[in-house]
Protein backbone atom coordinates (compact mmCIF):
# COMPACT_ATOMS: atom_id res chain seq x y z
CA UNK A 1 0.00 0.00 0.00
CA UNK A 2 1.35 3.46 -0.85
CA UNK A 3 2.55 5.75 1.91
CA UNK A 4 0.32 8.76 2.28
CA UNK A 5 -0.14 11.08 5.24
CA UNK A 6 -2.99 13.26 6.41
CA UNK A 7 -2.38 16.69 7.88
CA UNK A 8 -4.82 19.25 9.29
CA UNK A 9 -5.10 22.50 7.35
CA UNK A 10 -4.88 25.57 9.55
CA UNK A 11 -6.43 28.94 8.72
CA UNK A 12 -3.00 30.45 8.01
CA UNK A 13 -1.59 27.58 5.96
CA UNK A 14 -1.84 29.47 2.68
CA UNK A 15 0.39 27.15 0.65
CA UNK A 16 -1.48 23.97 1.59
CA UNK A 17 -4.86 25.69 1.22
CA UNK A 18 -3.96 26.82 -2.30
CA UNK A 19 -2.75 23.33 -3.19
CA UNK A 20 -5.96 21.55 -2.13
CA UNK A 21 -8.16 24.15 -3.84
CA UNK A 22 -6.49 23.21 -7.15
CA UNK A 23 -7.45 19.53 -6.70
CA UNK A 24 -10.54 17.94 -8.22
CA UNK A 25 -12.07 14.48 -8.32
CA UNK A 26 -13.51 13.17 -11.57
CA UNK A 27 -16.56 15.11 -12.75
CA UNK A 28 -18.80 12.16 -11.84
CA UNK A 29 -17.36 12.07 -8.30
CA UNK A 30 -17.99 15.80 -7.75
CA UNK A 31 -21.68 15.01 -7.24
CA UNK A 32 -20.67 13.11 -4.08
CA UNK A 33 -17.55 14.87 -2.79
CA UNK A 34 -17.71 18.36 -4.28
CA UNK A 35 -14.38 20.22 -4.44
CA UNK A 36 -12.20 21.87 -1.82
CA UNK A 37 -12.69 25.23 -3.50
CA UNK A 38 -16.31 25.00 -2.23
CA UNK A 39 -16.06 22.83 0.88
CA UNK A 40 -12.92 24.40 2.39
CA UNK A 41 -14.48 27.87 2.86
CA UNK A 42 -17.63 26.28 4.32
CA UNK A 43 -15.52 24.25 6.75
CA UNK A 44 -13.56 27.37 7.72
CA UNK A 45 -16.71 28.96 9.10
CA UNK A 46 -17.84 25.91 11.09
CA UNK A 47 -16.02 25.25 14.41
CA UNK A 48 -17.18 21.61 14.34
CA UNK A 49 -15.22 20.90 11.15
CA UNK A 50 -11.53 20.09 10.81
CA UNK A 51 -10.05 20.35 7.33
CA UNK A 52 -7.22 18.07 6.24
CA UNK A 53 -5.03 17.41 3.24
CA UNK A 54 -3.94 14.05 1.90
CA UNK A 55 -0.24 14.20 1.08
CA UNK A 56 1.99 12.00 -1.02
CA UNK A 57 5.38 13.13 0.20
CA UNK A 58 5.01 16.90 0.32
CA UNK A 59 2.48 17.08 -2.52
CA UNK A 60 -1.21 17.53 -1.78
CA UNK A 61 -3.23 14.85 -3.58
CA UNK A 62 -6.52 14.96 -1.69
CA UNK A 63 -8.79 16.70 0.75
CA UNK A 64 -11.32 15.89 3.43
CA UNK A 65 -13.25 17.21 6.41
CA UNK A 66 -13.88 15.66 9.81
CA UNK A 67 -17.17 16.98 11.18
CA UNK A 68 -18.18 16.65 14.86
CA UNK A 69 -21.81 17.61 14.14
CA UNK A 70 -23.23 17.49 10.62
CA UNK A 71 -25.95 14.86 10.43
CA UNK A 72 -24.29 12.43 12.87
CA UNK A 73 -27.45 12.38 14.98
CA UNK A 74 -29.24 10.80 11.99
CA UNK A 75 -26.55 8.12 11.59
CA UNK A 76 -25.43 6.84 14.99
CA UNK A 77 -26.82 6.38 18.49
CA UNK A 78 -23.95 8.24 20.18
CA UNK A 79 -23.09 11.23 17.93
CA UNK A 80 -20.94 12.85 20.64
CA UNK A 81 -18.51 9.90 20.35
CA UNK A 82 -18.33 9.97 16.55
CA UNK A 83 -16.92 12.09 13.77
CA UNK A 84 -18.26 12.30 10.23
CA UNK A 85 -15.92 12.07 7.25
CA UNK A 86 -17.15 14.42 4.53
CA UNK A 87 -15.98 15.97 1.27
CA UNK A 88 -13.22 13.34 1.01
CA UNK A 89 -11.58 12.77 -2.35
CA UNK A 90 -8.32 12.36 -4.18
CA UNK A 91 -7.40 14.42 -7.19
CA UNK A 92 -8.19 12.63 -10.44
CA UNK A 93 -4.45 12.36 -11.18
CA UNK A 94 -3.80 10.57 -7.85
CA UNK A 95 -6.54 7.96 -8.14
CA UNK A 96 -5.62 4.33 -8.63
CA UNK A 97 -2.67 2.51 -7.22
CA UNK A 98 -4.09 2.27 -3.69
CA UNK A 99 -3.58 5.85 -2.53
CA UNK A 100 -7.29 6.32 -1.77
CA UNK A 101 -7.39 3.16 0.32
CA UNK A 102 -4.21 4.20 2.15
CA UNK A 103 -5.63 7.66 2.82
CA UNK A 104 -8.95 6.26 4.04
CA UNK A 105 -7.16 3.86 6.39
CA UNK A 106 -5.32 6.84 7.91
CA UNK A 107 -8.55 8.75 8.69
CA UNK A 108 -9.35 6.89 11.96
CA UNK A 109 -5.76 7.46 13.12
CA UNK A 110 -6.07 11.18 12.38
CA UNK A 111 -9.42 11.30 14.20
CA UNK A 112 -7.83 9.65 17.24
CA UNK A 113 -4.98 12.15 17.24
CA UNK A 114 -7.35 15.12 17.01
CA UNK A 115 -10.20 14.06 19.29
CA UNK A 116 -9.75 12.23 22.62
CA UNK A 117 -13.47 11.49 22.94
CA UNK A 118 -14.13 10.09 19.45
CA UNK A 119 -14.53 6.33 19.12
CA UNK A 120 -15.98 6.00 15.63
CA UNK A 121 -15.46 7.49 12.16
CA UNK A 122 -18.70 7.51 10.21
CA UNK A 123 -19.21 8.15 6.51
CA UNK A 124 -21.84 7.71 3.87
CA UNK A 125 -21.16 6.58 0.30
CA UNK A 126 -23.67 6.74 -2.49
CA UNK A 127 -24.93 3.31 -3.57
CA UNK A 128 -24.03 4.31 -7.14
CA UNK A 129 -20.34 4.54 -6.13
CA UNK A 130 -19.23 0.90 -5.63
CA UNK A 131 -15.56 1.77 -6.27
CA UNK A 132 -15.53 4.03 -3.19
CA UNK A 133 -17.37 1.44 -1.09
CA UNK A 134 -14.75 -1.17 -2.01
CA UNK A 135 -11.88 1.23 -1.23
CA UNK A 136 -13.32 2.09 2.18
CA UNK A 137 -13.84 -1.59 2.98
CA UNK A 138 -10.21 -2.35 2.01
CA UNK A 139 -9.22 0.52 4.32
CA UNK A 140 -10.93 -1.15 7.30
CA UNK A 141 -14.35 0.47 7.24
CA UNK A 142 -17.37 -1.75 7.83
CA UNK A 143 -20.60 -1.42 5.89
CA UNK A 144 -23.28 -1.39 8.60
CA UNK A 145 -25.99 -2.55 6.19
CA UNK A 146 -27.96 0.62 6.95
CA UNK A 147 -28.87 2.98 4.13
CA UNK A 148 -28.96 6.72 4.70
CA UNK A 149 -31.77 8.21 2.64
CA UNK A 150 -31.38 11.89 3.52
CA UNK A 151 -28.72 12.81 0.97
CA UNK A 152 -29.30 14.97 -2.08
CA UNK A 153 -27.76 12.44 -4.49
CA UNK A 154 -29.78 9.36 -3.50
CA UNK A 155 -29.40 6.44 -1.07
CA UNK A 156 -26.07 5.92 0.64
CA UNK A 157 -24.26 3.12 2.43
CA UNK A 158 -23.38 3.84 6.06
CA UNK A 159 -19.81 2.78 6.88
CA UNK A 160 -17.90 3.01 10.15
CA UNK A 161 -14.38 2.47 11.47
CA UNK A 162 -13.10 2.25 15.03
CA UNK A 163 -10.78 5.07 16.11
CA UNK A 164 -7.53 3.83 17.66
CA UNK A 165 -6.40 5.61 20.79
CA UNK A 166 -2.94 5.22 22.18
CA UNK A 167 -2.12 6.00 25.80
CA UNK A 168 0.31 8.91 26.26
Amino acid sequence: MPTVTLTPIGPDDDTLRAAVVRLAPTPAQEVWASRAELTLPAADTDPDRTRFAVLDGDQAIGFGVLDRAGYLDELVDAPARAVLLRAFYLDVTAQGGGRGTAAASAVPVLAGALFDDVELVVLTVNVANPVAVAAYRRAGFTDTGTRYLGGDAGPQHLLTAIVPHHPP
